[in-house]
């Protein structure tokens, strides 16, 4: 799954997300989105959708990832899972 997104629109809509037992993160037709498993926390942002697919990710690798997105030197980035 890879696909690019606003790295600002990201954070905003991300960050906040933090009580999850696992996150499943989902990139289909022009969106990126996300729903934690264990709350009702979820996303939806739009992307540039250059592979689509789904992947499960635990607490660390949701931490993990929002740390790269926030050390991204420009605006837009890709993200890649």
């Amino acid at each position: 799954m890879r696909a690019i997104v606003s790295k600002d629109f990201f954070l905003s809509q991300t960050l906040p997300i933090k009580k999850i037992d696992r996150i499943a993160i989902s990139a289909y037709g022009g969106d990126l989105s996300g729903a934690s498993l264990g709350s009702a926390e979820n996303f939806r942002i739009p992307a540039d959708v250059l592979e689509p697919g789904q992947i499960i990710l635990t607490p660390l690798e949701w931490r993990n990832l929002l740390t790269r997105v926030q050390n991204w030197p420009a605006g837009m980035g890709i993200i890649s899972l």
